[in-house]
């Protein structure tokens, strides 16, 4: 939902041009990092002929591009099938940034070192991910969604 440019391609060398100022340096550097996330073939298409994955994963490597210290992601799983959640999450766990992220793919969630599980605008849980997994899936479970009301 990020996209700026209509091909993913421009998109990622806009965020090129601040450090590669050459015009076919940071065409080639954009294409070499969507074929990084398996979207080379899709770089020259409109991201309005993308499934939502690709768009995503096309953001994602927009935002890369620009080589950010924290990374921070809200729903990144969201319109993704299971390849391509597959290959988002194995990108997360390879990145040397700091990764804070929005979800409630809870496959997602026990790649992290550190989970909070917010209920009501509040955090009820602050642990680890296996743990936080388990206390929000207590959370919502039936029986106890009934008590909180």
């Amino acid at each position: 939902s990020q996209l700026v440019m209509p091909p993913p391609a421009e998109d990622v060398e806009l965020s090129l041009r601040r450090t590669i100022h050459d015009r076919t340096a940071r065409r080639a550097k954009a294409l070499s990092l969507l074929e990084e996330r398996g979207l080379g073939h899709v770089a020259d298409q409109s991201i309005y002929d993308l499934s939502g994955g690709e768009r995503q994963l096309a953001a994602l490597a927009s935002v890369l591009a620009v080589e950010p210290s924290i990374l921070v992601l809200d729903e990144p799983t969201t319109l993704l099938d299971l390849r391509n959640r597959t290959l988002l999450r194995a990108v997360l766990a390879d990145l040397p940034q700091q990764v804070l992220v929005a979800t409630h793919d809870l496959d997602l969630a026990l790649d992290a070192d550190r989970v909070l599980v917010v209920d009501g605008g509040r955090v009820v849980f602050d642990g680890p991910a296996g743990a936080a997994v388990a206390h929000y899936r207590a959370l919502m479970a039936p029986s106890a969604r009934s008590q909180a009301g």
